[in-house]
């Protein structure tokens, strides 16, 4: 250091405050900007070797409304994996499914009986659910059980009346669906076996107004596919097996079916996922909850 003559000295004082708390400031300052700099770096690198976003993907399942629940159940579930997909369900029939899978782009067609080969015309079936037809009474009714051989005699109409409890001598009133119905289909064929239902059945358009109309007419018998069943009706045993999805799984109950997804031959990736995650371990839990597993 130097006086004011120009000549150096030995002034050794210490730094005063003001000079050591703009050192140590400036210190700090460059710490700070060194942690941003460092920080920043590293998010330009994540943002370089993230993949890109997305695109948005749409598909629709159309079909049964047998399967409409389980539908649901499935693609929330893989939707909530994947939130760029969305997937619409529309509820109509099983004809309606299988047609709409041949027609429209990304649509999956939702099945509820037996498919012909030639029905499949650039498209596949894919199991993914057993379900077994219900044959419903109300509660009231003291009838617990039923051969098929009785079944074919009450639905075609060759028995009239009920023959004990509080309907003895009541007519009986046999509850059906409409054509195209899938339900309708596989109970014609495993439980009448070639005779038709009696024309003189009440038609009904969907699985919950066969539920509602044998719940409020105690006279009345219907059939339903398993997951429609609710504690307003009864599920009878057939031919000694009771309805439940153990004897589903195991064939064991007379009226099982299969439910089926049909799905584009030339299928995108994105739909091929949702069905392999629909046959995995994850997406036969979902199907359990309703209906009996094919895996």
């Amino acid at each position: 250091m130097t006086d004011d003559g120009g000549r150096r000295t030995n002034d050794r004082r210490p730094l005063t405050t003001d000079r050591r708390v703009k050192l140590v400031n400036g210190g700090r300052r460059s710490a700070v900007c060194g942690r941003i700099l460092y920080w920043l770096a590293i998010a330009i690198l994540l943002a370089a070797c993230a993949p890109p976003p997305r695109k948005p993907v749409q598909m629709q399942l159309v079909g049964s409304d047998s399967m409409h629940a389980l539908a649901q159940s499935l693609a929330e579930a893989y939707t909530q994996q994947r939130p760029y997909v969305t997937i619409t369900i529309r509820a109509a029939n099983s004809a309606i499914g299988i047609r709409a899978a041949r027609e429209y782009t990304n649509t999956i067609g939702l099945v509820a009986r037996a498919i012909k080969p030639s029905e499949l015309v650039g498209t596949r079936a894919v199991a993914i659910a057993r379900d077994g037809v219900a044959v419903i009474v109300h509660p009231s009714n003291p009838i617990n059980a039923i051969m098929r051989a009785q079944l074919v005699q009450v639905f075609s109409g060759e028995i009239l009346v009920w023959p004990l409890g509080p309907m003895a001598g009541k007519p009986i009133v046999v509850v059906s669906r409409e054509e195209g119905s899938g339900t309708r289909h596989a109970f014609e064929t495993m439980a009448m076996q070639g005779t038709r239902v009696t024309l003189t059945a009440v038609v009904m358009p969907s699985e919950a107004a066969v539920v509602d109309y044998v719940a409020r007419h105690p006279e009345a018998i219907g059939y339903v596919s398993m997951n429609a069943v609710t504690a307003n009706v009864r599920a009878l045993t057939i031919d000694d097996v009771p309805l439940a999805r153990e004897t589903v799984e195991s064939l064991k109950y007379p009226f099982v079916r299969v439910l089926s997804f049909v799905v584009p031959q030339a299928a995108d990736v994105e739909m091929q996922e949702f069905v392999a995650f629909v046959l995995s371990a994850e997406g036969q839990r979902i199907v359990a909850q309703r209906f009996g597993r094919v895996q």
